[in-house]
């Protein structure tokens, strides 16, 4: 199967602590692919990464085809979209202006551009704070609203990194819906999430990162095999070998 991304050798560090060491990874295109870890794993750096907001020591990144480089760098941004934790928003700016300047940068179609913004404002709840300034918004309406962003951008990658935090139950089933649209439309979509039960129901490879790299990759037939005994969550304790609390660690209570 064809790569959306391939990551080779790859290091980073801060200062003299490494985050991702000798780190590899190969993500399927059209794939909705969750990477899951302990807090502190490098989830987050290694997005941050992938969309050009980190810089990295060493090794090789292809997205799309296109080595990760300066020569490369715009084009490849035009083709992806993020939702970072937190979310990267023009405080000052209304979710409509926002959104319309997102659109600008993507060049999105002027004549669909508004239908496509209303729909989704609509789709998520969050009509009513079209005009209301983005810091005035809650955590899970701005992660609404960066999502929103992203849709518009119309990607070929999309990097969520924990893009359920803060978010009701029903958006969070719109959310899924809408990304399960964009999969079959050919976007591959990446998740980094804690909430594991959301990525074992939708996603279709899932990688664990620990200690600096991958310890292990789950396909979907793996996931099925390991699955007929155990849940996500006791695989994943299972993998990153879990301390159990003492039995009489909470006697107080």
């Amino acid at each position: 199967m064809e790569e959306a991304i391939q990551i080779e050798g790859l290091q980073k560090s801060y200062g003299n602590t490494a985050v991702l060491q000798n780190f590899e990874l190969a993500v399927p295109r059209g794939n909705i692919f969750g990477l899951i870890g302990p807090n502190g794993a490098g989830k987050s750096t290694l997005i941050g990464i992938l969309t050009g907001l980190l810089d990295y020591d060493e090794g090789e990144i292809i997205i799309n085809g296109r080595e990760l480089n300066e020569q490369n760098e715009l084009m490849i941004k035009r083709e992806v979209a993020s939702v970072l934790q937190p979310p990267l928003l023009f405080e000052h700016f209304t979710s409509h202006d926002f959104l319309h300047y997102i659109c600008d940068i993507y060049e999105t179609d002027p004549e669909t551009r508004q239908q496509k913004m209303d729909s989704l404002l609509e789709y998520l709840g969050l009509t009513e704070f079209e005009h209301a300034k983005i810091n005035k918004l809650s955590a899970g309406s701005r992660k609404k609203l960066s999502f929103c962003a992203a849709i518009l951008s119309d990607p070929k990658i999309l990097f969520l990194d924990e893009p359920f935090e803060s978010i009701d139950v029903i958006s969070i089933g719109r959310m899924k819906t809408i990304l399960n649209r964009l999969q079959q439309n050919g976007v591959t979509i990446i998740i980094t999430s804690h909430i594991l039960e959301i990525v074992e129901n939708l996603c279709d490879d899932i990688a664990i990162l620990h200690n600096q790299k991958i310890i292990a990759y789950l396909d979907s037939e793996t996931r099925k095999e390991l699955q007929k005994d155990a849940s996500l969550s006791e695989i994943f304790e299972n993998y990153v070998q879990v301390e159990q609390p003492k039995n009489d660690v909470l006697k107080w209570l």
